[in-house]
């Protein structure tokens, strides 16, 4: 993904990106160039992942959390650059996670 030579606040583009197709968010932050998402459920990664695309990685968070991240970027600009954004969500053991999830994972 090509970088932009103006500097844009990778949190607005987000929110834009969010805003543009209904996307559920909770809490967004920037961290360098990327843009991370906090949701509040599983289940709201499924509507980011058929929105955008990308993939999906999981780790453990402790007791009987996972940790699952979506790596997907904003839409184009005119200059073929977009904003990485990466949205997280938790999950609890034996709870019911969305084909579209589990089938993103990389």
């Amino acid at each position: 993904m090509p970088i932009s030579i103006r500097r844009t606040d990778p949190a607005i583009d987000a929110q834009v990106t969010a805003d543009l197709h209904g996307l559920p968010t909770g809490r967004i932050t920037a961290r360098d160039t990327a843009a991370h998402i906090f949701t509040a459920d599983i289940h709201e990664l499924r509507a980011w992942i058929n929105a955008l695309g990308g993939y999906v990685t999981r780790q453990r968070a402790g007791g009987a959390v996972t940790l699952w991240t979506l790596h997907t970027h904003t839409e184009l600009r005119s200059d073929g650059s977009s904003t990485p954004v990466l949205v997280h969500a938790l999950s609890l053991a034996g709870e019911d996670i969305h084909p579209d999830i589990t089938e993103a994972v990389a």
